[in-house]
Protein backbone atom coordinates (compact mmCIF):
# COMPACT_ATOMS: atom_id res chain seq x y z
CA UNK A 1 0.00 0.00 0.00
CA UNK A 2 2.90 2.28 0.98
CA UNK A 3 4.94 1.65 -1.95
CA UNK A 4 1.77 2.19 -4.29
CA UNK A 5 1.16 5.59 -2.58
CA UNK A 6 5.17 6.52 -3.60
CA UNK A 7 4.58 5.58 -6.96
CA UNK A 8 1.54 7.76 -7.23
CA UNK A 9 3.32 11.02 -5.59
CA UNK A 10 6.08 10.12 -7.70
CA UNK A 11 3.85 10.33 -11.17
CA UNK A 12 2.07 13.70 -9.96
CA UNK A 13 5.33 14.91 -9.64
CA UNK A 14 6.79 14.31 -13.00
CA UNK A 15 3.42 15.35 -14.49
CA UNK A 16 3.63 19.01 -12.48
CA UNK A 17 7.77 19.32 -13.96
CA UNK A 18 6.15 18.67 -17.08
CA UNK A 19 3.96 21.38 -17.05
CA UNK A 20 5.83 23.69 -15.73
CA UNK A 21 8.59 22.99 -19.41
CA UNK A 22 5.85 23.46 -21.14
CA UNK A 23 4.56 27.09 -19.31
CA UNK A 24 8.04 27.70 -19.49
CA UNK A 25 9.14 27.13 -23.18
CA UNK A 26 5.33 28.71 -24.14
CA UNK A 27 4.13 25.50 -25.82
CA UNK A 28 1.77 23.16 -25.11
CA UNK A 29 3.57 19.82 -25.04
CA UNK A 30 0.49 17.98 -26.44
CA UNK A 31 0.70 20.67 -29.56
CA UNK A 32 2.02 19.38 -32.89
CA UNK A 33 4.75 22.50 -33.76
CA UNK A 34 3.78 24.11 -37.05
CA UNK A 35 6.09 23.69 -40.20
CA UNK A 36 5.87 24.72 -43.67
CA UNK A 37 5.40 22.22 -46.38
CA UNK A 38 8.13 19.14 -47.08
CA UNK A 39 10.47 19.88 -49.61
CA UNK A 40 10.42 17.32 -52.29
CA UNK A 41 13.90 15.86 -53.22
CA UNK A 42 14.15 16.13 -57.21
CA UNK A 43 14.21 13.21 -59.16
CA UNK A 44 14.55 12.09 -62.47
CA UNK A 45 15.18 15.12 -64.96
CA UNK A 46 16.18 17.34 -62.10
CA UNK A 47 18.16 14.91 -60.77
CA UNK A 48 19.88 14.31 -63.95
CA UNK A 49 20.44 18.40 -64.54
CA UNK A 50 22.03 18.30 -61.60
CA UNK A 51 24.27 16.02 -62.54
CA UNK A 52 25.53 17.54 -65.21
CA UNK A 53 25.67 20.85 -63.42
CA UNK A 54 22.38 22.80 -64.02
CA UNK A 55 20.95 23.41 -60.28
CA UNK A 56 17.24 23.08 -60.51
CA UNK A 57 15.48 24.54 -57.54
CA UNK A 58 12.85 22.24 -56.05
CA UNK A 59 10.11 25.22 -55.88
CA UNK A 60 10.12 27.58 -58.14
CA UNK A 61 10.18 27.86 -62.29
CA UNK A 62 13.10 27.48 -64.61
CA UNK A 63 13.59 27.26 -68.43
CA UNK A 64 16.95 25.76 -69.60
CA UNK A 65 17.87 25.99 -73.38
CA UNK A 66 20.95 23.26 -74.17
CA UNK A 67 22.28 23.97 -77.59
CA UNK A 68 24.13 21.21 -78.45
CA UNK A 69 20.08 19.09 -78.44
CA UNK A 70 18.30 21.79 -79.50
CA UNK A 71 15.56 22.09 -77.17
CA UNK A 72 14.27 23.92 -74.49
CA UNK A 73 12.73 22.38 -71.49
CA UNK A 74 10.60 24.37 -68.97
CA UNK A 75 10.20 22.76 -65.13
CA UNK A 76 8.07 23.75 -62.35
CA UNK A 77 9.12 22.80 -59.11
CA UNK A 78 11.34 20.48 -60.22
CA UNK A 79 9.26 18.75 -62.52
CA UNK A 80 9.04 18.87 -66.49
CA UNK A 81 6.51 20.81 -67.69
CA UNK A 82 6.87 21.42 -71.64
CA UNK A 83 9.75 20.11 -73.89
CA UNK A 84 10.48 22.43 -77.13
CA UNK A 85 12.40 21.71 -79.83
CA UNK A 86 14.44 24.87 -81.03
CA UNK A 87 16.73 26.42 -83.51
CA UNK A 88 19.78 27.94 -82.01
CA UNK A 89 22.44 30.47 -83.55
CA UNK A 90 24.63 29.24 -86.52
CA UNK A 91 28.34 28.74 -85.77
CA UNK A 92 29.05 31.71 -87.01
CA UNK A 93 26.60 33.53 -84.88
CA UNK A 94 26.63 31.50 -82.03
CA UNK A 95 23.99 31.32 -78.86
CA UNK A 96 26.11 31.96 -76.15
CA UNK A 97 25.81 30.55 -72.52
CA UNK A 98 23.84 32.70 -70.47
CA UNK A 99 22.11 33.03 -67.26
CA UNK A 100 19.42 35.21 -67.50
CA UNK A 101 15.34 35.49 -67.03
CA UNK A 102 12.06 36.06 -68.77
CA UNK A 103 10.52 39.08 -67.49
CA UNK A 104 7.80 39.82 -70.18
CA UNK A 105 6.06 38.84 -72.82
CA UNK A 106 5.77 40.91 -76.29
CA UNK A 107 3.07 39.98 -78.27
CA UNK A 108 3.23 41.06 -82.34
CA UNK A 109 6.82 42.47 -82.13
CA UNK A 110 8.17 44.01 -84.84
CA UNK A 111 12.32 43.21 -86.20
CA UNK A 112 15.05 45.81 -86.10
CA UNK A 113 17.98 45.10 -87.68
CA UNK A 114 21.48 45.60 -86.39
CA UNK A 115 23.67 48.19 -88.34
CA UNK A 116 25.96 45.59 -89.50
CA UNK A 117 22.85 43.41 -91.00
CA UNK A 118 21.90 46.73 -92.74
CA UNK A 119 25.48 47.23 -94.04
CA UNK A 120 26.24 43.86 -95.12
CA UNK A 121 22.96 41.96 -95.97
CA UNK A 122 20.33 45.19 -96.83
CA UNK A 123 18.45 43.78 -94.08
CA UNK A 124 15.38 46.30 -93.16
CA UNK A 125 12.85 46.81 -90.62
CA UNK A 126 10.13 44.53 -90.69
CA UNK A 127 6.78 45.60 -88.71
CA UNK A 128 4.66 43.09 -87.00
CA UNK A 129 2.49 40.59 -88.84
CA UNK A 130 2.89 36.98 -90.58
CA UNK A 131 5.90 37.86 -92.49
CA UNK A 132 7.88 39.06 -89.23
CA UNK A 133 11.59 36.80 -88.22
CA UNK A 134 10.33 37.20 -84.45
CA UNK A 135 6.85 35.55 -85.13
CA UNK A 136 3.88 36.71 -83.41
CA UNK A 137 5.60 35.83 -79.57
CA UNK A 138 9.12 37.54 -78.07
CA UNK A 139 10.22 36.68 -74.72
CA UNK A 140 12.03 39.10 -73.43
CA UNK A 141 15.29 38.18 -71.85
CA UNK A 142 17.35 40.06 -69.10
CA UNK A 143 21.28 40.52 -70.86
CA UNK A 144 22.99 42.90 -72.60
CA UNK A 145 23.47 41.06 -75.89
CA UNK A 146 20.13 41.52 -77.65
CA UNK A 147 19.77 37.94 -77.00
CA UNK A 148 15.69 37.08 -77.05
CA UNK A 149 14.10 33.58 -76.99
CA UNK A 150 10.98 34.23 -79.76
CA UNK A 151 8.97 32.78 -82.21
CA UNK A 152 9.29 32.97 -86.13
CA UNK A 153 7.38 32.93 -89.18
CA UNK A 154 9.74 30.10 -90.72
CA UNK A 155 8.84 27.05 -89.21
CA UNK A 156 10.56 24.66 -91.59
CA UNK A 157 13.80 24.37 -89.62
CA UNK A 158 12.64 22.65 -86.70
CA UNK A 159 12.08 19.17 -88.56
CA UNK A 160 16.16 19.34 -89.22
CA UNK A 161 17.77 17.22 -87.15
CA UNK A 162 20.87 19.79 -86.81
CA UNK A 163 19.28 23.54 -86.33
CA UNK A 164 21.93 25.96 -86.22
CA UNK A 165 20.47 28.91 -88.08
CA UNK A 166 20.10 31.61 -86.38
CA UNK A 167 21.95 34.84 -85.79
CA UNK A 168 22.46 34.32 -81.94
CA UNK A 169 19.22 34.01 -80.55
CA UNK A 170 17.04 30.87 -80.06
CA UNK A 171 13.36 30.35 -81.53
CA UNK A 172 11.34 28.23 -80.25
CA UNK A 173 8.81 25.80 -81.84
CA UNK A 174 6.42 25.58 -78.58
CA UNK A 175 6.61 29.68 -78.32
CA UNK A 176 2.60 29.82 -77.92
CA UNK A 177 2.47 27.22 -75.05
CA UNK A 178 5.64 28.78 -73.51
CA UNK A 179 4.51 32.10 -73.21
CA UNK A 180 0.55 30.72 -71.73
CA UNK A 181 2.81 28.93 -69.11
CA UNK A 182 5.00 31.84 -68.48
CA UNK A 183 2.09 34.44 -68.23
CA UNK A 184 -0.52 31.84 -66.13
CA UNK A 185 -3.18 32.11 -68.81
CA UNK A 186 -4.60 29.44 -71.56
CA UNK A 187 -3.45 29.24 -74.79
CA UNK A 188 -6.50 30.61 -76.25
CA UNK A 189 -5.61 33.77 -74.16
CA UNK A 190 -2.55 33.82 -75.83
CA UNK A 191 -4.08 33.91 -79.39
CA UNK A 192 -6.54 36.71 -78.16
CA UNK A 193 -3.77 38.65 -77.20
CA UNK A 194 -1.87 38.19 -80.59
CA UNK A 195 -5.00 38.70 -82.37
CA UNK A 196 -5.62 42.07 -80.40
CA UNK A 197 -2.94 43.43 -82.93
CA UNK A 198 -0.26 45.91 -82.47
CA UNK A 199 2.87 45.82 -80.34
CA UNK A 200 2.22 45.53 -76.70
CA UNK A 201 3.64 43.66 -73.96
CA UNK A 202 2.86 42.33 -70.95
CA UNK A 203 5.02 41.64 -67.91
CA UNK A 204 5.41 38.62 -65.96
CA UNK A 205 4.38 38.90 -62.42
CA UNK A 206 7.59 37.32 -61.58
CA UNK A 207 10.52 37.15 -63.87
CA UNK A 208 11.27 33.13 -64.54
CA UNK A 209 15.39 31.96 -64.48
CA UNK A 210 16.12 31.25 -68.19
CA UNK A 211 19.73 29.29 -68.22
CA UNK A 212 21.30 28.59 -71.81
CA UNK A 213 23.54 25.97 -71.55
CA UNK A 214 26.03 23.80 -73.98
CA UNK A 215 25.97 20.47 -72.77
CA UNK A 216 26.53 17.29 -75.23
CA UNK A 217 24.95 15.07 -72.77
CA UNK A 218 21.52 16.00 -71.68
CA UNK A 219 18.81 14.09 -69.90
CA UNK A 220 15.39 12.75 -71.34
CA UNK A 221 12.04 13.69 -69.41
CA UNK A 222 13.12 10.06 -67.43
CA UNK A 223 16.71 10.92 -66.46
CA UNK A 224 18.33 9.43 -69.05
CA UNK A 225 21.84 10.94 -70.18
CA UNK A 226 21.63 11.20 -74.26
CA UNK A 227 24.69 12.02 -75.95
CA UNK A 228 24.63 15.27 -78.51
CA UNK A 229 26.95 16.33 -81.03
CA UNK A 230 29.50 19.08 -80.39
CA UNK A 231 28.16 21.88 -82.92
CA UNK A 232 30.25 24.85 -81.73
CA UNK A 233 32.95 22.66 -81.30
CA UNK A 234 33.71 23.51 -78.33
CA UNK A 235 35.25 20.38 -77.18
CA UNK A 236 37.46 19.53 -80.39
CA UNK A 237 41.18 20.23 -80.74
CA UNK A 238 40.40 21.74 -84.07
CA UNK A 239 38.28 24.19 -82.43
CA UNK A 240 40.11 27.87 -82.60
CA UNK A 241 39.69 29.96 -79.18
CA UNK A 242 37.51 33.34 -79.77
CA UNK A 243 35.89 31.48 -83.03
CA UNK A 244 32.75 32.69 -83.59
CA UNK A 245 31.14 35.27 -81.95
CA UNK A 246 27.61 35.83 -80.27
CA UNK A 247 25.31 37.32 -82.70
CA UNK A 248 22.04 40.07 -82.34
CA UNK A 249 18.70 39.31 -83.06
CA UNK A 250 16.98 42.82 -82.56
CA UNK A 251 13.36 43.11 -80.96
CA UNK A 252 10.76 46.33 -81.10
CA UNK A 253 12.88 48.78 -79.81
Amino acid sequence: MRSAFALGRLVAVLGLLSAIAGCATGQNPAAPVATGPPVQPVAGLAAALQEIGIAVPPRGRLVVVNIPSFELVALQDGKPILRSRVVVGRPSTPTPELSTAIWAVTFNPSWTPTPAMVRWEGARHVPPGPQNPLGRILFELDNDQLIFLHDTNDRRYFDRPVRTFSRGCVRVEKARALAAWALDVTEAQIERSIARGGTHRESLATSIPVALVYRTRFPEDDGRLVEYPDVYRQQSAAAVPGEGHPGACMGPL
